[in-house]
């Protein structure tokens, strides 16, 4: 199949009314089917930006894997998988829990394809460790998103996959999707090959009376989108040759099942934005019905799971979670303190404390309160997140510590001077700030972060692409970090040095896919000099770390999480890494992925650290067995160690020791040609 095919379809609408367009005379729909053109944005990729193996890039255009399964560098591959990360020292402490979904997403690619449409199936080419998509969006040409599909992550068997899930309704065209995942059920990476998108030139509907008038209930009808298996819903591999047999089918009889949908309503439907999905906006008390019916809606949904997870000493408040009667509990709220009742309210999520905005005046004041911002995690609303979301949550932010504004403001729908003025009013008493993936960061932005928020002690600018040296050498103005991420961006030695110089407590340092102008010795060497309580480093794929860095780095004794996976200028790192690890003792996560010429002697002090849970010495072609089943039998805490292209350690030798040792996930990367797999 070419990149863009398209179908002309002729089509008479059967029902005239005002919705669809006067007269009886034949309608063209046109089915355009095609792979992606471009990929605008993503959170991260296991590749490398001067590589072309394991990018995001690689989801452009046809297949070229599928239906082989296994691990290929021609696919786009993500840099974790499962919850190993989660449990890492350097993982990141959620400080707003209550406002995240059931299922939070991990990463997130955008993708742009030649032509736009109204989608009717999204299909994903999954060439290893299928499962972990959740999320499925589409951008209008306004600017706004909508959730075309969202569930739960998937363990389903390693076998290659179309995932396809049903779509809702989309009422404009579209050419820009973006995929959410969750990796939590992943046993190892997931890997994709492309993702086809198939939709039409004019909207088009199943027949008035058809469940809601809903296509891929229709699509389902006509047979071939279901799978067998119900645990791997929406799967439309085990046939893949007839994976679109139900849109062949609707094609042929177009005439018979759908009308053509012309309506100048859709065209007119106001824009969402965090006003309408959140209801912030709020200034003016609602009338009685809306108030009653908001009430209703925090009763039933928010507040009993709320009584569960709190203990109150208050009597009155033990009185209110006994009593389902609604105006019994408003009574009771009413007499409660203030301060009671900003302690039930201080563990609601954004969406709640929006609702009750709406009850009466009093919920109205109090669920402004600024003792309810001190916390403030936006991610879960990046869709909706924009220059006006801003203004009308920055008078609740007067002791705002905490803030996580990350995937928001992407698509200039937050400018860099909105986030500046957000920053003046509401930044000053600010300890933790995160904008990964944030297009809006730039200089100027640093800068005046820098100048503002002078108590900061945790900083995450990953894949903050448009900061330069300039932007970066205004960051050693701050002096209280404990934390600071720059995967992906373009810090230079210089500003690194001076940073960590004035910031003495660095515990957490993430240099992960910076540019090769670093010069990762001089920055060891800082580190040595400067940050004694340094706990992690994420040095993986700077290739200007070599064995006097590692060497330099012995100094760093608190260490317990190490990165130097990829870390080409390493080579062969003899007694610099020896020694390195005989000085760190207290290491509990060690990756020392693709350093070729690592031999048993080189990590045999590693067998001292008893502490050691994650051990990653992936494509380390001399490692023997010996020193594999000693790291098994001496290291009581170990839980996961990746063998993946270890040439002289046999899949045999692997099977055995997961049989004898199941506490241990033992990792082992493999390709097999689709003439291998069994098909049903």
């Amino acid at each position: 199949m070419v990149s863009c095919d398209e179908t002309r379809i002729e089509l008479v609408p059967i029902i005239k009314d005002n919705n669809y367009k006067n007269g009886c005379k034949e309608e063209t729909v046109t089915f355009v089917e095609q792979y992606v053109k471009d990929v605008k944005d993503f959170s991260s990729q296991y590749g490398s930006n001067i590589s072309i193996s394991y990018t995001a890039y690689n989801i452009a255009g046809n297949p070229s894997k599928f239906p082989d399964y296994g691990d290929y560098p021609q696919a786009f591959v993500m840099r974790t998988y499962g919850n190993w990360w989660d449990e890492a020292p350097s993982r990141l402490i959620d400080f707003m829990p209550a406002n995240n979904e059931p299922i939070d997403s991990h990463d997130y690619i955008d993708i742009e394809y030649h032509k736009e449409v109204y989608p009717i199936r999204v299909s994903i080419y999954e060439t290893y460790n299928p499962g972990s998509v959740i999320k499925i969006w589409a951008r209008d040409p306004y600017g706004q998103w909508l959730l075309l599909w969202s569930g739960l992550p998937q363990k389903v068997s390693p076998k290659p996959r179309i995932f396809s899930p049903p779509l809702k309704l989309c009422s404009f065209k579209t050419k820009v999707l973006r995929l959410e995942f969750n990796h939590s059920q992943l046993d190892y990476y997931t890997e994709l090959d492309a993702v086809l998108l198939i939709g039409t030139t004019e909207l088009i509907l199943p027949h008035v009376g058809f469940k809601n008038r809903n296509l891929s209930a229709l699509l389902q009808q006509l047979g071939g989108h279901s799978s067998s298996s119900s645990d791997d819903l929406y799967n439309l591999t085990p046939e893949h040759t007839k994976a679109h047999c139900d849109l062949l089918k609707l094609k042929s009889t177009l005439h018979k099942h759908c009308v053509l949908y012309k309506s100048k309503i859709i065209d007119k439907l106001p824009k969402g934005t965090l006003l309408s999905k959140l209801g912030l906006n709020c200034h003016c008390i609602p009338p009685i019905e809306e108030a009653f019916n908001s009430l209703q809606q925090f009763l039933q949904e928010d507040f009993p799971k709320l009584i569960k997870d709190i203990n109150v000493s208050s009597q009155s408040v033990h009185d209110v979670s006994a009593n389902s009667n609604t105006s019994d509990i408003c009574g009771n709220f009413s007499v409660l303190p203030d301060e009671t009742v900003l302690k039930i309210l201080k563990n609601l999520d954004l969406k709640s404390l929006c609702r009750i905005c709406r009850v009466n005046k009093y919920f109205n004041v109090i669920a402004r309160d600024a003792l309810l911002y001190t916390s403030l995690n936006l991610k879960p609303y990046w869709n909706c997140i924009d220059t006006s979301a801003l203004s009308i949550i920055q008078p609740r932010c007067k002791y705002l510590q905490r803030l996580d504004l990350s995937w928001c403001g992407n698509y200039e729908s937050i400018t860099s001077q909105n986030f500046i003025d957000f920053m003046h009013s509401s930044g000053c008493s600010l300890t933790h700030l995160r904008l990964n993936c944030c297009r809006f960061v730039n200089d100027h932005v640093v800068s005046e972060i820098s100048s503002v928020c002078k108590n900061l002690k945790e900083l995450c600018l990953r894949n903050c692409t448009s900061v330069t040296t300039e932007g970066f050498g205004d960051l050693d103005k701050l002096h209280c970090l404990e934390r600071l991420e720059l995967y992906r961006t373009s810090i230079e030695t210089a500003e690194l040095c001076s940073i960590l110089k004035n910031n003495k407590k660095i515990r957490h340092l993430n240099l992960a896919g910076v540019n090769d102008r670093l010069n990762m010795d001089e920055v060891a060497l800082e580190l040595s000099n400067s940050c004694n309580y340094l706990e992690s480093i994420d040095c993986w794929k700077v290739q200007t770390l070599t064995p006097v860095g590692v060497r330099a780095l012995t100094r760093c004794t608190r260490l317990r999480e190490v990165d130097f996976g990829w870390c080409g200028g390493m080579g062969a790192p003899g007694d610099s890494l020896r020694t390195f690890l005989t000085c760190c003792t207290s290491l509990e996560k060690v990756f020392l992925s693709a350093l070729r010429g690592l031999t048993d002697r080189d990590i045999e002090p590693l067998l001292l650290c008893q502490q050691l849970q994650q051990l990653d010495i992936l494509g380390a072609r001399s490692l023997t067995s010996d020193i594999c089943l000693r790291f098994l039998l001496c290291c009581p805490q170990l839980r996961m160690m990746d063998l993946s292209f270890c040439d002289a350690i046999s899949d045999t030798k692997v099977q055995e020791w997961r049989q004898l040792y199941p506490h241990v996930s033992i990792k082992r990367s493999f390709q097999v040609s689709c003439r291998d797999i069994p098909r049903n």
